[in-house]
């Protein structure tokens, strides 16, 4: 419920801002988005690949038309063998963008920060974190006469190592985003 509220909160905030349909320097971006997680076996209670729902925002800054400097904040949850896991994730990406078109917009991603992992069951919980680095990929699908609101599909890869464990977790991740500024 917090989340659906926070999320709703936010999606209010994103429409209430202005615009700018130009994407390049001295621009921002906000946006929201929900994934699909598959979870490294190395935190799984039976070995497997878990699979598992993430919320996120993120926000950022264009420093050039190609470079942007990002925040990202996200939520994953899983469920194993009667064990919750949950993955918060808190990173700062360096995103560089291609223009082959007003409306497309490839990137390739390359992120630092912090990652907390945490698993809860009817035995007790135990919790760790880690710094953790990801990589992806994605492309933004601007719409709308003035191309200020879009689609964001990216697919990252993100590396920590908590409880003395290298693992990597692989999201899809589908969101809204909104340009602004100028």
């Amino acid at each position: 419920m917090k989340k659906a509220v926070a999320f709703g909160l936010f999606s209010a905030l994103v429409l209430a801002l202005p615009a700018s349909a130009e994407v390049g320097q001295g621009t921002a971006e906000i946006g929201a988005g929900v994934g699909y997680t598959s979870m490294d076996s190395n935190k799984s209670v039976s070995n497997t690949n878990d699979s598992g729902t993430a919320i996120g925002v993120r926000g950022g800054y264009n420093f050039t038309k190609l470079f942007e400097l990002e925040g990202q904040v996200s939520d994953t949850s899983a469920s194993d063998s009667g064990v919750d896991l949950g993955l918060n994730t808190y990173m700062v990406n360096a995103v560089f963008n291609f223009h082959p078109k007003d409306s497309i917009e490839p990137y390739v991603l390359g992120g630092v920060g912090y990652a907390s992992l945490s698993a809860d069951s009817s035995f007790g919980s135990v919790s760790d974190s880690s710094n953790a680095f990801q990589v992806a990929v994605g492309s933004r699908f601007f719409f709308g006469e003035k191309k200020q609101a879009g689609l964001r599909v990216e697919l990252a890869s993100l590396n920590e190592k908590t409880f003395n464990e290298s693992s990597i977790h692989n999201d899809l991740n589908v969101g809204f985003i909104w340009m602004f500024g100028r």
